[in-house]
C-alpha cells in the first residue's frame, strides 16, 4: 500500500487521548518536554495541561496541544504500529506537524512557529473574527461568501463541505441565511481570528520578521500542501509554507485527488477523532482505505489487534 499520514487542523482534540495506553503516556511525557521547553519562554502552560472547557474565550495554547498530539500520534504509529508514511500532508495548522514528520523542521522549531504566529495575531489581528464549516459545494460558497462583507472561502475540505471566515457579525448574518434556506452550517471553535484570510497580512509580516532565521532542511519524505496547490518542491521556502497559511485558502478536497493521483490508496490519520478521513471517504468513496486510530482512547488491545492482521 501507498500510505499518507494526514494531520488535522486546530481543534482536533479531546482529553487525555493515552489515559488506557502507556506506551502512549511515556511518548506524550518526553514530546512535552521538548514542546514545553519552547512554550515557557513565551509563558505560556505546558501541554500537559488539559484546557478549561468552561471557558468561552479563546485558549491560545490549544493549538500547541493540538500539534503535541499530533506527533505523540505519529511516534506511536512508528514505535508501536510499525507504520511510516510514504507522503504527508497537512490541513491548516496541521501543515506544520507535516513539515516536522517530512523532516523539513525540528519539534522544537514547529513548537516556534506556532508560538510566533500566535503572537503575531495577538498583536497584530483584530480579535473580532470568526470561522465557519458549511455544507455547501465550493462553487456554492463563492456565491454565498459574495452576499456578505469580506467573507471569503477558507477552506475547500470536500465536495460538500466548504469553511468560510471574516468578520464575525457578517459570519452571524451567514449563518442565518443558510438556517432559514435549511443548509446545515457550524460555527468553529478556532478563535477570534478569521482563519486564512486576506486582513491578516500585517500578522503575517510580523510573524516572518520573526521566524525568518528558523532553520529548514530538505524534507526526507513527500510533503502534499493544500496551501499551495502542490507537492513540495526542492528548494521551496517551509517557512513562507507556514505564512501563507494566515492569508491564502486551502483546498484539501483537491490535495486529496492529487494523491489518489499518485497512486496513495491508504490514508491514515495521524491526529486525533477522524474529521479528515471522512472527507477523504466522501471524496475517494470505498476505492481507497482510511484509518482514523486515534479517534478514540487507544489501548493494548488495539494494538495487538493492528498487529495481527
Amino acid at each position: 500500500m501507498v500510505t499518507a499520514f494526514m494531520f488535522p487542523g486546530a481543534g482536533s482534540s479531546y482529553a487525555d487521548p493515552f489515559a488506557h495506553y502507556p506506551p502512549g503516556q511515556r511518548i506524550a511525557a518526553e514530546l512535552a518536554d521538548r514542546v514545553d521547553a519552547v512554550s515557557a519562554s513565551y509563558g505560556w502552560p505546558t501541554v500537559r495541561t488539559e484546557p478549561d472547557r468552561t471557558r468561552t474565550s479563546w485558549d491560545q495554547a490549544s493549538e500547541l496541544r493540538t500539534y503535541h498530539f499530533q506527533l505523540c500520534c505519529l511516534r506511536i504509529l512508528d514505535e508501536e504500529f510499525g507504520l511510516r508514511p510514504d507522503v504527508v500532508v497537512g490541513h491548516s495548522l496541521g501543515e506544520i506537524t507535516a513539515l516536522v514528520a517530512a523532516g523539513g523542521l525540528t519539534v522544537e522549531d514547529g513548537a516556534l512557529l506556532l508560538c510566533e504566529r500566535a503572537r503575531a495575531l495577538r498583536l497584530h489581528a483584530r480579535p473580532t473574527g470568526a470561522t465557519a464549516a458549511f455544507m455547501l459545494s465550493a462553487a456554492e460558497a463563492e456565491d454565498f461568501a459574495r452576499s456578505a462583507r469580506d467573507v471569503v472561502v477558507a477552506a475547500v475540505n470536500g465536495p460538500s463541505q466548504v469553511i468560510l471566515s471574516g468578520p464575525a457579525e457578517q459570519l452571524r448574518l451567514l449563518l442565518s441565511a443558510a438556517d432559514s434556506r435549511g443548509i446545515l452550517a457550524t460555527t468553529l471553535r478556532t478563535g477570534p481570528y478569521p482563519q486564512h484570510h486576506p486582513c491578516l497580512g500585517a500578522a503575517r509580516t510580523r510573524y516572518l520578521d520573526a521566524v525568518r532565521a528558523v532553520p529548514q532542511g530538505a524534507p526526507r519524505i513527500p510533503v502534499d500542501s493544500p496551501v499551495l496547490g502542490r507537492r513540495l518542491r526542492a528548494g521551496d521556502d517551509l517557512i513562507a509554507v507556514t505564512a501563507a497559511q494566515l492569508t491564502h485558502p486551502l483546498d484539501f478536497a483537491q490535495a486529496v485527488t492529487r494523491l489518489l493521483a499518485a497512486g496513495v490508496d491508504r490514508f491514515v490519520e495521524c491526529g486525533l477523532k477522524d474529521t479528515l478521513s471522512q472527507f477523504v471517504a466522501e471524496i475517494a468513496g470505498d476505492t481507497v482505505h482510511t484509518w482514523a486510530p486515534f479517534r478514540k482512547r487507544l489501548t493494548d488491545n488495539d494494538v495487538r489487534r493492528h498487529l495481527k492482521e
